[in-house]
């Protein structure tokens, strides 16, 4: 019984000692075998994204600045799109050209509206580039209408790139009556036209003439002969048309001075009434003819 005891004693002892060990593992470690590093109560914990943040700072990298300038590259871009945008609707779209606008009447594929245009159109001047390919007799006629003026570097382009050809410029002044230059005559001398307002009108002379005066709004020498071309109203082709033109004279000051109608020639009318003459100033210009039968 008392071996018995003993083994019983021992055993319970053993058990006690695995209960001890046990409890031991599971147990938390005291305050003096914590770490060193203690975290105050109010601390909030740094998220990657702040340290992150902190070490750009540290690296002197400006992300707000650098978002700024994307930005604004952003909105950059997107004006040039819209600009670009406008700039093919505007290729499109052909600017609208008033009735009364100066501008080209023949110029093949656009219509011109200033003189720079037509200028280079005219030093270029082809067959192909105008309405209907030319006249097939080796003129080439740009014609231009509602004409305020005529500057004096036509000159230089009517005559420049040949190719051939005999370049005239008819300019439309309204009323029936142009000015042509012909680029096969000499123009060295023309100065331009700064004023080329004209106005046109006809009155009874006995009881069968009709006298019809054109009338320019300034007077100006031209400094070459150049060609008034005029549609003459009640008149037939091949009627026989007296010209009158005042005499006008320029000094060394450029004072003008002038005179009395004088006629300077005889000429017939052509298809529609239409006459041409020489002129190498602006003046008023009166035509006498035999009114047509109606």
């Amino acid at each position: 019984m008392e071996m018995l005891r003993g083994i019983k004693k021992s055993a319970m002892l053993a058990g006690v000692l695995m209960l001890v060990c046990a409890i031991g593992e599971t147990m938390p470690v005291s305050a003096a075998e914590m770490p060193a590093e203690s975290v105050s109560e109010n601390s909030i914990p740094v998220t990657d994204e702040e340290e992150a943040g902190r070490e750009d700072i540290k690296n002197g990298i400006d992300w707000d600045g650098i978002f700024q300038m994307e930005e604004a590259e952003d909105e950059k871009t997107l004006r040039l799109l819209e600009e670009d945008k406008e700039q093919e609707k505007e290729k499109e779209e052909p600017a609208t050209v008033s009735e009364d606008q100066f501008q080209t009447v023949n110029y093949q594929g656009n219509i011109l509206t200033d003189w720079q245009q037509i200028l280079e159109a005219l030093k270029e001047l082809t067959p192909e580039a105008l309405t209907g390919g030319g006249d097939g007799n080796g003129m080439l006629v740009l014609q231009v209408k509602n004409v305020d003026n005529i500057p004096a570097q036509v000159k230089e382009y009517i005559t420049a790139g040949g190719q051939g050809y005999t370049k005239l410029l008819q300019c439309s002044l309204g009323y029936g009556v142009s000015v042509v230059i012909n680029g096969a005559e000499n123009n060295s001398g023309f100065c331009g036209i700064s004023n080329t307002h004209v106005s046109v009108g006809s009155e009874k002379r006995g009881k069968k003439s009709v006298a019809t005066t054109v009338r320019f709004e300034t007077h100006e020498n031209i400094g070459a002969v150049v060609s008034l071309q005029v549609n003459l109203p009640q008149c037939s082709k091949g009627t026989k048309v007296s010209v009158y033109a005042e005499t006008v004279a320029v000094d060394e000051e450029g004072n003008t001075t002038v005179g009395e109608n004088a006629c300077i020639g005889t000429t017939k009318a052509g298809e529609n009434g239409n006459v041409e003459i020489p002129i190498q100033s602006t003046a008023n210009y009166m035509f006498v003819y035999k009114e047509a039968k109606e």
